[in-house]
């Protein structure tokens, strides 16, 4: 099959969804399907190609279309420049899809800014969709009803789109997934710890994953105020914290507590395919998140670090958040309520004190893990979309 993968974001990008969108079609091609990429032209400080920086096994045929990146225009600020960057990306896409509509038997997309061009194309879509819109859902709603199949992130996404009105065309559920052959061939932990000056025997605490996105906290503050509880029950620990955006990092270490200062290691953005090794050396992994009612954290996360942690076969604790139990139950993490620092650092401890009962849990999240590949995900949806 023939697929156009449409996107408004930059590509690559160190940010979660070019990964995400790399994993995507590199697992449709794996398949079996042939795959083009439709982007915008965007300004990018990434000097590498998209399939060299995501460790891609053969070239995805990427197509950066445009000459303006509105979001780097000094006229064009925030909102109005990623507006007028999808508008002009738009104009484009459409002229040239539609000249090549015989060449395409599907369209899929994560950006449904994309749909009101995409809708007149005449070619199938597939709406793989991270977030429901706050504002303009009449619109949306009525848009959404031109694709074949809506893939909502969670259970709980699901659930919402339905009692929106959207029954009268197939809307499944499927999280994000993990590439198991980024975990193959990890160096030696003694030695990602030794680089990292851990000292032997200290237990070693990681966080992997973005610490700030679309305004919203991943619960770095709060996995600090745990930290520095366990530093104050006299734990040996070190903690590693591994991430961007690079300027939110700095103001971590710029304000990091006196007690923490030679404890907490904030190393910024680190490449993706460095991530393995990095996880496979912990002694745990943390999933921290804010007490809040946003809906990210009540209905639409599918975190791709989840899925990395669970691949990785290191004991976890995780907030307890309603989406996250699609992907793992208390049978191979260790919850506690999301928000809650003495719980975290309580679940921290636990986890460290009950070594075979952390690593039970962490093969039975090994385990699951596999049903979650990017191919198999993939496959599913297509499948789900009746178009193979």
């Amino acid at each position: 099959m023939r697929i156009a993968y449409c996107t408004n974001v930059r590509l690559p990008s160190e940010r979660a969804h070019g990964h995400q969108i790399a994993k995507v079609t590199q697992a449709l091609r794996d398949i079996g399907h042939e795959v083009e990429i439709f982007a915008p032209y965007r300004e990018n400080t990434i000097d590498q190609s998209f399939a060299s920086y995501y460790g891609l096994t053969d070239t995805v045929h990427l197509h950066h279309l445009g000459t303006i990146d509105g979001i780097a225009a000094w006229w064009a600020p925030g909102v109005v420049g990623l507006k007028l960057t999808t508008f002009l990306f738009g104009r484009i896409l459409e002229k040239i899809l539609k000249k090549r509509a015989k060449d395409f038997d599907l369209i899929y997309t994560r950006t449904p800014e994309l749909l009101p061009v995409l809708s007149r194309i005449g070619v199938p879509i597939i709406l793989e969709l991270h977030r429901i819109p706050r504002l303009g859902r009449r619109r949306f709603l009525s848009l959404v009803r031109s694709c074949s199949l809506i893939v909502t992130l969670t259970s709980p996404m699901r659930q919402a789109l339905i009692d929106l009105g959207v029954s009268d065309i197939p809307v499944i559920a499927e999280g994000d997934a993990v590439d198991l052959h980024d975990f193959e061939a990890v160096p030696d932990p003694a030695a990602t710890r030794e680089s990292l000056h851990i000292p032997s025997g200290t237990a070693m605490i990681v966080y992997a994953g973005q610490l700030e996105s679309m305004g919203l906290s991943k619960g770095i503050p709060e996995l600090l105020d745990a930290l520095e509880i366990l530093t104050k029950r006299g734990l040996e620990y070190r903690a590693v914290i591994a991430g961007g955006p690079e300027n939110v990092a700095e103001r971590f270490r710029e304000t990091l507590p006196k007690p923490l200062s030679k404890l907490v290691t904030f190393t910024g953005h680190i490449p993706h395919l460095k991530i393995p090794t990095l996880l496979t050396a912990a002694d745990v992994l943390v999933y921290p998140a804010p007490k809040s009612d946003h809906p990210f954290f009540l209905r639409d996360t599918s975190p791709l670090k989840l899925f990395e942690y669970m691949a990785a076969g290191r004991p976890t604790v995780t907030a307890d958040l309603p989406p996250i139990h699609d992907a793992l139950d208390e049978t191979m993490t260790r919850f506690f309520p999301a928000g809650d620092s003495e719980a975290l650092a309580e679940s921290i401890r636990l986890t460290l004190e009950e070594p075979e009962e952390s690593a039970k849990r962490a093969h039975l999240a090994k385990a699951h893990v596999q049903h979650f590949t990017w191919e198999k995900r993939m496959s599913r949806i297509l499948q789900a979309a009746r178009i193979v």
